[in-house]
């Protein structure tokens, strides 16, 4: 449980809070407040594209169409079932994703099937949150052999790297605007 509360995600967060508190502290109000009114939702945008990972055993894959829209149109979704090694069951999507420039589901889809058929475990890596309340399911972006250590892929690498920049970027222009001298009036 207290790893949970330790992750990059919780740190970061707890960060824009200490940001907040200590321009408060400073008489910066208005700041400490565009602070939180920034932070919070870049921190959410940030969690839900940030890629996750865990190791286990497929134990299902299906393909469901959906409702027809507007136009009549449906597609297809395919799911896959998931039980990792603490054995929770996950329940994930598999789509393209242009933010992770995933343009192979078919492939991952694929590879889902054959560890399913094979009862082999599988290192699964996505992204989102399942949210039932609005039927969302986390995106496959990646599957590999067990022990398979995404973080070293391109895709993880340049995210966390521009998250570094983006969360750098982010304090700095709040630590330099609160440093700023008040005009005087």
């Amino acid at each position: 449980m207290l790893e949970a509360w330790l992750s990059i995600g919780f740190i970061v967060l707890l960060a824009i809070f200490v940001l907040a508190y200590v321009l408060w502290r400073r008489d910066n109000h208005v700041l400490a407040v565009a602070a939180l009114v920034v932070g919070v939702p870049l921190w959410f945008a940030w969690e839900y594209a940030r890629p996750t990972w865990t190791t286990g055993v497929i134990t299902g894959t299906e393909v469901r169409r959906s409702d027809p829209d507007v136009r009549g149109n449906t597609t297809d979704i395919q799911y896959i079932y998931m039980r990792n090694r603490s054995d929770r069951g996950l329940e994930l999507t598999n789509d393209d994703s242009w933010w992770w420039l995933k343009r192979n589901s078919e492939r991952v889809f694929n590879d889902a099937k054959t560890a399913d058929t094979r009862q082999t475990e599988m290192t699964v890596m996505w992204n989102g949150w399942r949210a039932t309340l609005f039927s969302w399911y986390p995106n496959v972006i990646a599957i590999g052999n067990a022990g398979y250590w995404p973080f070293w892929s391109p895709r993880t690498i340049g995210f966390y790297s521009l998250s570094i920049v983006l969360w750098l970027a982010y304090f700095y222009a709040f630590f330099r605007l609160g440093r700023s001298p008040a005009p005087d009036a």
